[in-house]
């Protein structure tokens, strides 16, 4: 369904959820600047492999039970097939396991889903997918071999699960409280490695993981303060069905500096013939230069933001020599223009790269001039590591998680009421493991 009037859509976007479907939704829509991101976003609807009149079956061996899934699908009661009008490419589903029985340390998991589906030319198919994974008594090799994705993906796709039946503040405290059974967990089943017991330690494969949850606590989905419904209601849709690369982005977007790229990057590699890609900037404006230009993705929209004391030697390479201050711009573009300057083939073949691997929704380029657009605010909100969104900074943040980590491991933390969006877990490593068995 597309979407792209300031009305609320939730009967159309409720049916699109239950079938399986995608709803587009073009909150500011302007025709000259928004018909290119429209007719990408058709023609991939229409052209990525989709199946339909599809049946989802998920089986596991004995000791462990499926205990819930996640996603945007039709299930008219627990333990019946999950069925999905239709299901595409760009689609993911969570699925969460409990013990109920003893598991073998010496004896693999086996899991397996099983999709039936019929084609576009009318056959009907099936996908079966089988996982054997070994059974561990060790929290170290848990976390050795943990999926941050996976456990970031699943822990979302639950919280948006639970956002139909508890507020946003408790869903919010949920996911604090979770990051910090997790992180506790590990530095009580692991070696410590002769840290401090004041120091706070990461996971080596869960590095970025209290910065996504605080990305997923301020999206629009769940942060604090007023959001429009639809807003709010069209993210949480999309959490529940994204990929795990989609909903990475939509979390924390990759921001790139234009003005200092590297003359080797965005162009293939002698030696490798792959694309070299730039250095990331974190999303923080004390990271922002001035006079800098900046490209950020999330996955959603890509937003090209200009210092006002921008170079117009650099405006020049990248939209002509017509433009050499930011007035001289139009506010609708929504594509860079094709130059021979080696700036403007750079940021070319970055978007390029970029829109290959993004997700479902196509890429197009939508200008915020410092002081100038309103797009601007956006690109104050996707600064992830700042205090904004109703909430707080990620150093401020992580002051928090870590206090949380110490009261646990002197057994003095009270746990905040709302917890649950894990399912009331009753400790780290079991939830790490009914997250790990996706």
């Amino acid at each position: 369904m597309l979407a792209y009037q300031a009305r609320l859509r939730d009967i159309p976007g409720h049916v699109s959820a239950l079938t399986g479907g995608e709803t587009y939704f073009y909150p500011n829509y302007v025709a000259p600047r928004d018909v290119l991101k429209l007719t990408k976003d058709i023609e991939h609807t229409v052209t990525r492999d989709t199946g339909y009149q599809a049946l989802m079956k998920v089986r596991c061996s004995n000791g462990l039970q499926v205990s819930s899934y996640h996603g945007n699908f039709l299930q008219h009661t627990f333990g019946a097939d999950l069925e999905l009008g239709s299901i595409d490419a760009d689609k993911a589903l969570g699925v969460t396991f409990s013990y109920d029985g003893k598991l073998e340390s010496k004896l693999d998991a086996h899991f397996q889903s099983a999709l039936l589906y019929t084609t576009v030319s009318g056959e009907r198919r099936v996908r079966c997918t089988n996982t054997v994974a070994s059974v561990s008594e060790s929290p170290s090799e848990v976390m050795r071999f943990i999926d941050q994705d996976a456990v970031i993906s699943t822990i979302a796709k639950e919280a948006a699960t639970r956002m139909t039946e508890r507020t946003l503040k408790d869903v919010r405290s949920a996911l604090t409280e979770k990051t910090i059974d997790i992180l506790a967990g590990h530095r009580k089943g692991s070696s410590a490695g002769g840290h401090p017991p004041g120091q706070l330690v990461l996971p080596e494969n869960l590095k970025e993981f209290s910065m996504f949850i605080l990305g997923l606590i301020k999206c629009r989905a769940f942060k604090g303060g007023h959001e429009p419904s639809d807003r709010r209601t069209h993210i949480m849709r999309l959490i529940k069905s994204a990929s795990p690369l989609e909903l990475s982005l939509l979390l924390y977007p990759r921001i790139v500096a234009l003005h200092s790229l590297p003359p080797e990057s965005c162009f293939p590699s002698p030696e490798t013939g792959h694309l070299v890609l730039p250095p990331s900037v974190r999303a923080s404006f004390s990271r922002v230069e001035d006079g800098g230009v900046y490209l950020v993705d999330d996955g959603q929209c890509c937003l090209l933001w200009l210092h006002a004391h921008v170079s117009p030697n650099l405006l020049e390479d990248l939209f002509g020599t017509a433009y050499t201050q930011l007035a001289d711009l139009d506010p609708q573009l929504s594509s860079i223009p094709i130059l021979e300057t080696h700036l403007n083939a750079q940021v070319r073949n970055l978007l390029a790269y970029w829109s290959s691997v993004r997700g479902s929704k196509s890429l197009t380029v939508q200008l915020a001039r410092q002081g100038i657009d309103g797009s601007e605010f956006e690109f104050a909100r996707l600064l992830v590591e700042d205090r904004n969104n109703e909430a707080q900074s990620y150093v401020d943040w992580l002051v928090q998680v870590h206090r949380g980590i110490q009261l646990e491991l002197a057994g003095q933390r009270r746990k905040e009421e709302g917890e649950g969006v894990g399912g009331g877990l009753e400790g780290a490593m079991a939830g790490l493991s009914n997250l790990i068995g996706r």
